[in-house]
């Protein structure tokens, strides 16, 4: 994996010199000069700037350097500086460069953070299990500007995306590697060395707290299930906490009702909302700010065996509800309802649960865009904010009364699905009755958790999705 590390100072002949440049900006001819670079070199190679746009210049007659020119496009959109930031890895591993020095970004203050962040999602990889796989590449970016608010851009840009390749690394780990009571011993551990209060609740803790749901979701597998709670403690005791929860589901066969084989491995995936808790909480730990923020991830595994549940069953969750279980492999509403209500007892300000559940949110949204569903206006309207900032899109979709119609059972107080209309709003229906009045929202990243397609910053596999959203959104209430 592509390792950045960055100092300040000027540039030098043998460093490679990046700049960026905006479609049809004409200030652009001068810095190339002031560079000592014949702008009629650049443009004969037709670089006009334009979003993903790069050019490579090696042993510049003029200079004796090397210089790579990366466009921003003509749209004043931040996004496309961290594409640069990605492609710019890409170039840096297949050339192994290692000192890049940043002499030019238009408005540096808006573009810096997300240029950084580019570089290094764009420089993930996970090559845990490849016996051939080659070491870790090094790059040191150069700046030769070192003011403590400068320097305090990058340092935020690096622990958040730090954070977002450490939430890749657990989802891309195979389940048979991260059961329920791994990512709970990782989590631990992470805290430990955090300096941060955690608890791991196990199935005797769980019995105890009457959680149900949770168990009856575990009680296939032979992997015991978990519940993880970090407390960050950075505002007063009279402070009521954020509370975020994590689906953390570490392997999804869909337990009796089995899911189709074609895919299944993706199913690892699963308890990416419990990754992406684990990472924020190291976020809180590392920045540092003015809140109280709870983290909680349910961690089970969903398998069928003769003593998984049924459908057909009734559960009780951990505040008396009901559920009838219509199908098994609606089970991380299941899990998230009993922690939903453990939350309720911490008494927080806010509840904020992600999670990979539904497949029915990829079909109304692609994958581009999350959905997001809630009880409060305001919190969604700033979450929005954050994913338009971060690129993490998110979009509101309505939990109207006719929808909560579909979850009605016969014989319980629920039903765990509502059938496949509607599917990821009737999921969010059914949370909605563990949380009351609780200030809410939800998260479903079940379509934008996995990238399998080229993209400058996110490399093939997990996403890290909502780690950045999240980290820009709880910063920003500091």
């Amino acid at each position: 994996m592509l390792q950045i590390k960055y100092s300040f100072r000027k540039a030098t002949a043998k460093d490679t010199q990046i700049v960026l440049a905006r479609e049809n900006d004409n200030k652009f001819p001068a810095m190339l000069k002031r560079l000592g670079v014949d702008p009629e070199l650049v443009f004969a190679r037709g670089f006009k700037g334009k979003k993903d746009e790069a050019a490579e210049f090696w042993a510049l007659s003029k200079t004796g350097g090397s210089l790579i020119i990366l466009g921003l496009g003509s749209d004043d959109n931040p996004d496309n500086a961290r594409r640069a930031g990605g492609i710019l890895s890409a170039i840096a591993v297949k050339k192994k460069l290692n000192s890049l020095a940043v002499v030019w970004l238009p408005d540096m203050k808006k573009y810096l953070s997300a240029f950084v962040e580019g570089i290094i999602l764009g420089g993930y990889t996970f090559d845990r299990y490849k016996s051939a796989a080659d070491g870790p590449a090094e790059i040191k970016l150069i700046f030769d500007n070192s003011t403590a608010a400068f320097r305090g851009e990058i340092d935020r840009a690096v622990i958040i995306c730090e954070a977002a390749r450490l939430a890749r690394d657990l989802i891309n780990t195979p389940g048979n590697d991260m059961p329920p009571r791994e990512l709970a011993a990782r989590a631990g551990k992470l805290a430990l060395s955090c300096g941060m209060p955690v608890k791991i609740y196990g199935p005797a803790e769980l019995a105890k707290l009457k959680m149900g749901a949770l168990l009856g979701v575990a009680r296939g597998s032979d992997q015991p299930p978990q519940l993880i709670e970090w407390h960050y403690n950075g505002a007063g005791k009279k402070d009521k906490p954020i509370v975020l929860i994590g689906k953390g589901v570490t392997f999804d066969s869909g337990g009796i009702s089995i899911k189709p084989a074609e895919g299944m491995q993706e199913m690892k995936n699963d308890m990416a909302g419990a990754a992406v808790v684990v990472s924020l909480m190291h976020i809180m730990a590392k920045l540092k700010p003015r809140l109280n923020v709870i983290g909680l991830a349910p961690c089970v595994e969903n398998m069928p065996s003769g003593k998984a549940l049924r459908p057909g069953d009734v559960v009780t969750a951990s505040d008396g509800q009901t559920i009838e279980i219509i199908s098994t492999d609606a089970e991380g509403r299941l899990i998230l309802a009993d922690a939903i209500c453990h939350a309720r007892k911490l008494n927080p300000a806010a509840l904020i649960d992600m999670a990979t559940l539904t497949g029915a949110v990829k079909i109304a949204l692609g994958e581009t865009t999350a959905g997001i569903f809630g009880n409060d206006d305001k919190m969604i309207g700033r979450l929005y904010e954050s994913g338009q900032r971060t690129a993490e899109k998110i979009w509101r979709l309505p939990l109207w009364e006719e929808y909560h119609e579909l979850i009605k059972s016969d014989i319980a107080d629920m039903k765990n699905s509502g059938g496949r209309p509607a599917g990821a709003i009737t999921a969010a229906c059914f949370l909605a009755k563990f949380v009351k009045d609780t200030p809410w929202a939800h998260i479903d990243i079940a379509g934008v958790d996995n990238n399998d397609k080229s993209h400058p910053y996110l490399t093939k596999g997990a996403t890290g999705f909502g780690v950045r959203l999240l980290a820009d959104y709880l910063l920003n209430l500091d």
